[in-house]
């Protein structure tokens, strides 16, 4: 690649003699700004201003040429020697967002090249398509130049002139290109993630995310001049609005963003407030911007954002001091985009000079903080997430604590329940005067043994007991003292009939059923015996009574498949009344009544 140029002097008849001298201050481009002299437009034409004497012009002692926000309309003029060069060669003002620029390309007293050029020309009207504004010189143009412009606009104004070469021109063009195309490249991918995440987890905090960044890449997009050379050429309002609208859509979002991140709403009513209040304010501007003009709009709106990045460093040292868990990414994204915010201010404002790094701190500072935030939005989901374990942890815990309180009460209420149901079925199943079993209960064992005795073909024998003159001792002693009586018999039966599987019951009254499975006649007639005189043996003492008491017992024997029950309770019931009539006091066998 051809060497580009190379020393540029100072015209000697139109710069002074003490004026700095142009050097090359890059490889691929000259700077001339370094080299210009200006001075306030007073409705000059371009021969007043060149018959100007050098004593009415100021010499620019920066390396960029930055009169920051000004009303005024300013004369720029910058001497330099061209070589010969067979590509030609590019003068280039690489700030897009200049209103009007007239340049005049003079050699000597003949003007070479002019062009208007500016944001309020239609971009189809510029001879170069570019987003920032270009003046080719020919081929053929070579010596002493001088280069003439008159400028003004409502954003700031900032002159930098580089002169190319053609080739070093498309070749840094492509870099810079490749630059942006990274740049909104990440922060596209960085936007569509967000909103795959918000999807994917209905989450608003990667919505308010998504809008903010999505409003950045937007303001960028406007201030590079990339949005009025691809999307809106024809819209000049537009293309001033355009910067206003996004700056401020990029604060609300942003605000949003920090109440629900941090959420300030559950934690901090202060600094909830003081967004509110931002967030207020933005919207007013918003409407603002609409009524007032660009110039004015631009300084407000930029110390607002200012303001709005400041707070945002408050913000997150505040929480940093609270301890929460992912401020610290929070904290370097604020301070990234605030830091990359104030130096872009503070270069339009011309507090600092124009460069490379201040034109582009705040897309080095945006870039870092949409990293770092999506750090702290990635450290965000793993803590929800480990929120959701521990609350699951701790629901799991409750739950099987709950569960084993829930088992036991069941395991209590059931074995009351069962204590219940037995007492229940034990009240049904026994004579609450005597606690042997009722009549129910010896008609379902007399079933069952009869069933069981007809299967296996053994023997059932069924004793009828019923004690003597028991209405006479009701009429002398009271049904108190019969009461006794029955409970002293019933007792005597149960401590008598101690063999497994008998079955003593009150069968009504006075009388008493003794059913003995498996028992033939003579082993019934032995109990019943024995029974007989235990009961005549013992006594019964009421009150100052003491009471003589007998029993009659019939007995009854069946077996095989002839064996009904009410045919045992008939020959047994039979037996005793034969017994109760003979005498009492005495055991009958149905067998031989039936003999």
């Amino acid at each position: 690649m051809k060497t580009l140029f190379v020393f540029l002097f100072c015209y000697a008849s139109i710069a002074h003699s003490a004026g700095p001298d142009l050097t090359l201050t890059h490889e691929k481009y000259v700077n001339l700004s370094a080299g210009s002299y200006y001075l306030l437009d007073n409705q000059f034409g371009i021969v007043d201003v060149m018959s100007l004497p050098n004593n009415h012009w100021q010499i620019n002692e920066t390396d960029n040429f930055n009169l920051g926000y000004t009303p005024e309309t300013y004369w720029v003029k910058v001497s330099f020697n061209l070589p010969r060069d067979t590509n030609g060669y590019f003068l280039e003002i690489a700030y897009p967002v200049l209103d009007s620029i007239k340049l005049y390309l003079m050699q000597g007293d003949e003007v070479l090249s002019y062009l208007k050029l500016g944001d309020k020309q239609h971009f189809e009207d510029r001879q170069i398509k570019h987003h920032n504004f270009i003046l080719p010189i020919d081929e053929n143009i070579q010596g002493a130049l001088t280069l003439y412009v008159r400028v003004n606009s409502t954003s700031a104004l900032q002159l930098p002139i580089r002169l190319w070469s053609q080739p070093s021109f498309y070749e840094s063009d492509q870099i810079a290109t490749l630059f942006l195309g990274i740049y909104f490249g990440l922060m596209s991918i960085m936007a569509i993630y967000n909103v795959l995440m918000y999807f994917s987890l209905k989450d608003t905090t990667f919505l308010y995310y998504v809008v903010y960044v999505s409003a950045i890449i937007a303001f960028y997009f406007s201030l590079s001049g990339l949005g009025f050379r691809y999307l809106w050429q024809g819209s000049l309002w537009w293309n001033d609005q355009s910067i206003l609208f996004f700056l401020l859509a990029a604060v609300l979002a942003g605000t949003s963003f920090i109440v629900k991140l941090l959420e300030l709403h559950k934690n901090s009513k202060i600094l909830y407030r003081g967004c509110l209040l931002l967030f207020a304010i933005g919207v007013c501007l918003l409407f603002a911007s609409m009524y007032f003009s660009y110039g004015t709009m631009i300084r407000v709106i930029i110390l607002y954002a200012s303001f709005a990045c400041l707070w945002g460093v408050i913000t997150r040292t505040i929480k940093l001091f609270e301890g929460t868990h992912f401020s610290t990414y929070y904290s370097l994204a604020w301070n990234a985009a605030l830091c990359g915010g104030i130096i872009l201010a503070a270069n339009k404002l011309n507090f600092i000079p124009n460069n490379w790094f201040t034109e582009h701190a705040l897309t080095i500072g945006t870039s870092i903080e949409v990293a770092c935030l999506s750090f702290a939005m990635a450290e965000r989901i793993n803590s929800e997430r480990k929120k959701r374990f521990i609350a699951q942890a701790k629901s799991m815990t409750e739950i099987r604590k709950a569960n084993m309180q829930l088992e036991a009460e069941v395991n209590n209420r059931t074995k009351e329940l069962q204590t219940a149901y037995d007492k229940l079925k034990h009240i049904s199943r026994i004579d609450e005067l005597t606690q042997v079993l009722n009549r129910r209960s010896l008609n379902d064992a007399l079933n069952t043994e009869c069933l069981r005795a007809k299967r296996f073909g053994h023997s059932v024998s069924l004793l009828m007991v019923d004690i003597d003159h028991f209405k006479k001792i009701n009429d002398t002693y009271g049904h108190q003292c019969g009461d006794k009586c029955i409970t002293h018999v019933a007792s005597v039966l149960r401590k008598t009939c101690t063999r497994a599987g008998d079955v003593v019951a009150r069968y009504g009254g006075e009388e008493f059923c003794i059913l003995l499975p498996e028992c033939n006649e003579g082993d019934a007639f032995d109990l019943a015996e024995l029974i007989r005189r235990h009961t005549e043996a013992s006594v019964v003492k009421f009150e100052d009574s003491i009471i003589k008491l007998t029993i009659s017992v019939g007995i009854a024997t069946k077996w095989g498949v002839d064996l009904e029950p009410h045919e045992l309770v008939k020959q047994s019931d039979m037996a005793l009344y034969f017994a109760k009539q003979h005498g009492r006091n005495q055991v009958s066998l149905g067998s031989v009544l039936d003999s």
